[in-house]
């Protein structure tokens, strides 16, 4: 193929002439052979394909579309085009102006009723993946992930070898699943194993992650030290992929803001303080509560807490430390074992 593209090498400006030339001398004799009719088909070259003999045939590396007969396909498919890349050498790519150059010269007849891809990779035997095949690959794999995540999940601009070429039908290709999928762009690992398991070829890629959920906003402006009221909040479907934290889970409480939030807009749970029921050195009574008896007395917090919390307290009598369990904003309560 090398010697081909030697030979044909010219000066750009030479070789786009020739190539304008061609096409439409070309065009003249495609005219001809369908009466003066545009013909309802077309031929598309794929982006890699597998080649098995010493010349690359067109039913080897194109597909008719559109409205062709199957017969007049067979006798196109036995063209011979070029030769064909060395065995065992791997994959040889060809630009699309060098794939035009090679069709015109081969093929004038045809090409212009041809579909070029922006490049196309050829090698001679072994199995092609072409990254539609990949891509299912990678939808295969990472579905189950997809349906164990809350919300409503789907995968979108994926970001993927444009072919893969294995050596031989008895390889196989596989994803290195992502320990956690989450949304947002996740990075993947394609892997090529031989017939015993061992990784012989790996590919990197990756896929963007949507995650729809109906996540808290705020109903009403929301300002700095404002209580977060039942009536201020509402909630609106989101992408999660696209949020710049956790969201806040509509769950605790009560809160107040720290930060202001718009209408509309998504509260985050960094956006929050929490109030608690009890403040640290706030005066409170302590309610000491056995099966025979129940004893009160003063006492100060030393930490915040809310209710049913545990919180450390001082006996501002004994100045002992204890530990009791918040019932309301004035009192904590230490039960005896069993009560």
């Amino acid at each position: 193929m090398s010697g081909f593209f030697t030979r044909y090498a010219l000066h750009p400006v030479v070789f786009a002439l020739c190539l304008l030339l061609a096409f439409a001398s070309s065009a003249v004799a495609a005219q001809e052979t369908t009466q003066g009719q545009e013909v309802p088909w077309r031929i598309r070259f794929f982006e890699a394909a597998v080649v098995q003999g010493p010349k690359v045939t067109l039913g080897e590396v194109a597909a008719p579309v559109g409205d062709m007969p199957a017969e007049l396909w067979r006798e196109y498919a036995l063209r011979e085009l070029w030769p064909s890349p060395a065995e065992g050498k791997g994959a040889v790519n060809m630009t699309r102006p060098r794939l035009q150059e090679a069709v015109v010269a081969t093929m004038r007849d045809l090409a212009p009723y041809c579909l070029f891809p922006g490049s196309m990779a050829l090698q001679r035997g072994g199995v092609a993946l072409n990254k539609t095949q990949v891509q299912q690959l990678v939808v295969k794999e990472l579905t189950p992930m997809l349906n164990s995540m809350p919300g409503e999940n789907t995968l979108s601009d994926f970001r993927l070898p444009g072919a893969i070429f294995m050596q031989h039908p008895g390889q196989t290709l596989g994803l290195e699943q992502p320990k956690r999928l989450q949304p947002g762009r996740v990075s993947l690992r394609i892997v090529v194993h031989e017939l015993d398991g061992k990784a012989v070829q790996k590919f990197t890629g990756s896929v963007f992650v949507d995650s729809w959920m109906e996540v808290p906003s705020a109903a009403t402006p929301l300002n700095r030290d404002d209580l977060l009221e039942p009536d201020k909040v509402t909630f609106m479907r989101t992408n999660l992929a696209h949020l710049r934290g956790a969201p806040w889970d509509g769950r605790g409480g009560p809160w107040r803001m720290l930060r202001p939030v718009g209408v509309d807009q998504v509260i985050y749970q960094h956006d929050l303080a929490y109030i608690p029921t009890v403040r640290k050195g706030s005066q409170v009574t302590i309610v000491y509560i056995s099966r025979n008896v129940t004893l009160s007395a003063r006492g100060e917090a030393l930490a915040d807490a809310g209710i049913g919390e545990s919180v450390t307290v001082r006996n501002s009598q004994s100045k002992k430390e204890v530990t009791a369990v918040v019932k309301d904003a004035a009192t904590v309560e230490i039960r005896a074992p069993g009560q």
